[in-house]
């Protein structure tokens, strides 16, 4: 887009740019004169380019619209480094709006494309100033901002990052919704985790949005189906001790009741979009260690057998492979019979 105004630099200005080269000037003015790019203020620095910022910048921000070129301390391979500031203030012409915006492009060839770090457009004091400087170098950093499908489709690929999916994967419907628990169901189930009881069971009281203990006891296998009701949804945990492969084990496991069309569907849509996050609380603030997560339509599914089936699953062993019968003697190296019919009708072995 150079030269694209046919405004081109003088020469005064073009040996003013070789003269700053050299570090001893901190700020440059430069104006649009006669069709031409001339200098205006130009000033010597007197500290940190920081120091000298607004000192210097900002006098020079009237209602003419100008081009600042400032040093900065830092420098690169081609030599010191600057910013280039494009001041149009808002009472500008339209004119010169457009002439100082064409222009830029041939002030910034002029002087060395290399040299300049950034380039600030503003029509604002405080756009101008260091403050508004440092904004624009934060600005400048920030990612782009992101659309809704953007945003949505980030979103699913950190799930698939972190997501561990098993066989036993369930994809919820919902975005999960995490009610408190409340401090009694949270004492039963740390003597739950001490082995002074065996079962608990918990309910959401949709109302207070609170997860509610129901019971806590002890009981044996054979009276946990009586335990889960039949009526209502419910978060049950029971401590299973069996013996498996000739040993005692106990094996916590989370069964998850909702006895069907007998529950609303508020209810359902509740107690399943709330389990994820729920289990995640009692995991971290209790410390519980879930063996096998269950889920059932009524308590008499709660066999002996059927927990027993869930938390060691029968493996298939593979056939033995069909053994092929062996062949003809011949084919161990036996001799090899060649059996004639005889004239009266026998057989004769040759």
């Amino acid at each position: 887009m150079s030269h694209q105004t046919g405004i081109n630099a003088s020469r005064e200005l073009l040996d003013l740019f070789s003269k700053s080269k050299d570090g001893s000037v901190r700020l440059i003015q430069v104006l649009i004169n006669d069709e031409l790019l001339v200098p205006g203020i130009q000033a010597s620095p007197q500290g940190s380019w920081e120091d000298d910022y607004d000192v210097l910048v900002l006098p020079l921000l009237s209602r003419q619209p100008c081009y600042l070129l400032y040093r900065l301390d830092s420098s690169n391979n081609q030599g010191l480094q600057w910013i280039l500031i494009a001041w149009t203030p808002e009472n500008c012409t339209i004119r010169q709006k457009m002439l100082y915006a064409a222009t830029r492009a041939t002030l910034k060839t002029e002087f060395g494309g290399g040299h300049v770090l950034e380039e600030l457009t503003a029509s604002e004091k405080e756009d101008a100033s260091l403050r508004g400087y440092k904004q624009h170098l934060a600005s400048a950093a920030a990612p782009a901002p992101l659309s809704t499908a953007e945003l949505e489709l980030q979103r699913m690929k950190i799930d698939e990052i972190n997501t561990d999916v098993t066989m036993d994967t369930k994809r919820p419907t919902l975005q999960g919704v995490a009610f408190p628990i409340e401090d009694q169901a949270l004492d039963a189930m740390r003597s739950l985790k001490s082995g002074k009881i065996q079962y608990v069971q918990l309910r959401l009281d949709i109302d207070r949005e609170l997860v509610t203990l129901v019971c806590a006891r002890q009981i044996e296998v054979g009276s946990l189906p009586e335990q889960v009701p039949t009526d209502s949804p419910s978060w049950n945990f029971f401590l299973y001790k069996h013996s498996h492969l000739g040993q005692t084990e106990e094996s916590l496991v989370f069964i998850y009741s909702m006895p069907g069309s007998k529950c609303s569907i508020k209810e359902r849509m509740l107690y399943s979009s709330c389990k994820g996050a729920f289990i995640c609380d009692v995991e971290q603030q209790v410390g519980l260690q879930i063996a096998r997560k269950v889920e059932i339509d009524s308590g008499s599914e709660l066999t002996p057998e059927f927990l027993y089936s869930e938390l060691h699953p029968a493996r298939h062993t593979p056939r033995p492979a069909f053994d092929k019968p062996p062949g003809p003697s011949r084919s161990h190296g036996g001799q090899r019979r060649l059996v004639r019919p005889a004239p009266d009708g026998g057989q004769t072995q040759v």
